[in-house]
């Protein structure tokens, strides 16, 4: 029998998640996570996600109780007890459990919640006729690379787009697109595909590098640059790229039309055969030893 979900806290498996609730992570958002996609029960860009963890940790001056080696470990177990084929790992490291104040204590032990569940997808429907976005005013704060809990614009951005009638948001920032509420922002203008430049203002999403990759060895040239919300009228198309949503076509934002691209029906074809490519890796890396 599958099990629903499976919590990793405090160094222990638990049935349900109860945990200290003198949390800097609840208190302030004093915390890094990330989302990691499993297929047949392997995770895929797992280095990816370690690295980008340990990169926000490091970032926040937060030690990470683990090592990388460790949270494979742990990773595997929970896959394991879980028993989903396609899944969900959620990993979360607080600064620590201890008595409310703006600066921390020097020895509090960080806190690491893990949990993994089934991957739900999307439906069928949505990937081939898309999705329309709102525009909404990146008020996030200035470290948009680091990847925290402090997602409140995020929220407030996804609640305004579904009470108006739409699937999600696209943030912009003086003047230009920079990416939606969880996942990067392609455009494919003149057969070229642009997006925003990796600066503190979008985070470095790992999906966007596959997306850029693929885009390469298929021959179409990627322009790091940012949008102008004036040039969204003249799109040829535009696609969201991230661990939930995969390649997500667009066909709106705000009352302008989004034409679907054959070039992002393309992406998405390669991204598929490109999440499937990365299991047989591992697979392979395992069989090695």
């Amino acid at each position: 029998m599958q099990t629903k979900r499976v919590y990793f806290i405090d160094g222990k498996f638990k049935n349900t998640p109860i945990s200290n609730i003198e949390d800097r992570g609840l208190f302030f958002a004093d915390s890094i996570y990330e989302v990691i996609r499993a297929l047949h029960g392997i995770p895929i860009f797992l280095e990816e996600h370690l690295e980008r963890l340990f990169f926000g940790l490091r970032e926040l001056k937060i030690q990470s109780p683990y090592t990388k080696e460790e949270y494979r470990d742990i990773i595997e177990k929970s896959l394991k007890k879980l028993k989903a084929s396609d899944a969900l790992v959620y990993i979360q490291v607080t600064r620590g459990k201890e008595p409310r104040s703006h600066l921390p204590r020097k020895n509090t032990k960080p806190t690491v919640i893990i949990i993994s569940s089934k991957y739900r997808p999307l439906s069928p429907k949505l990937k081939k006729n898309g999705v329309s976005l709102i525009l909404y005013p990146d008020v996030r704060w200035g470290r948009c690379d680091i990847k925290t809990t402090m997602l409140l614009p995020n929220v407030l951005a996804k609640i305004e787009a579904r009470e108006r009638g739409f699937f999600d948001a696209v943030f912009f920032k003086n003047g230009y697109l920079t990416e939606s509420t969880s996942s990067s922002f392609f455009a494919v203008i003149g057969g070229k595909i642009f997006t925003h430049p990796l600066t503190h203002d979008i985070l470095p999403s790992i999906t966007r590098q596959a997306v850029i990759k693929i885009c390469k060895e298929l021959g179409i040239q990627v322009v790091e640059d940012p949008i102008k919300i004036e040039s969204i009228k003249d799109l040829d198309g535009a696609f969201l790229a991230g661990t939930t949503y995969d390649i997500l076509p667009i066909n709106a934002i705000e009352d302008i039309k989004i034409p679907l691209s054959a070039i992002t029906t393309k992406i998405q074809w390669e991204y598929e055969r490109f999440l499937l490519k990365q299991t047989e890796i591992h697979i392979n890396r395992k069989a090695k030893h």
